[in-house]
């Protein structure tokens, strides 16, 4: 069994937050839209592994703020146990910067009304909607 530690971020800019797609490659949630982030690596800071996941998915730099929540799930196999710190971000780049890793295979900026537009889990969904919340 293998237990993770996940950090997303939540990106507000002009009233749009950011999501990423999963690529057909991908495993686990294959298409579904999520938030950058991923996995903290053993013995690093979570704000760090936040920051070094964001050059890494989308090429962007960010400040990380306090988090605003935190969820567990286990994986349907029964072998991996995740939890996910979700933290508001504020973006230091221009977003013609994005670059999306291998791993990912669109990106889109959207408004809060339409997070129901998107294949999201309902926690991702309860994360961004809970962000924008918090920043409108």
């Amino acid at each position: 069994m293998v237990q993770n530690i996940v950090c997303t971020g939540f990106v507000y800019h002009q009233e749009k937050t950011l999501i990423i797609q999963r690529s057909l490659q991908e495993t686990f949630l294959t298409g579904f839209y999520e938030l950058p982030g991923g996995k903290v690596d053993f013995g690093e800071d979570p704000v760090q592994a936040l920051k070094r996941e964001f050059r890494e998915e989308v090429n962007l730099h960010i400040e990380v703020k306090k988090p605003y929540k935190t969820f567990s799930y286990v994986s349907a196999n029964g072998k991996r146990h995740t939890v996910e710190i979700v933290y508001p971000v504020e973006m230091h780049d221009d977003p013609s910067r994005i670059r999306l890793s291998e791993a990912h295979s669109a990106y889109q900026w959207i408004y809060e009304k339409e997070v129901g537009h998107y294949l999201l889990s309902a926690e991702t969904k309860d994360s961004i909607l809970q962000g924008f919340h918090l920043s409108g």
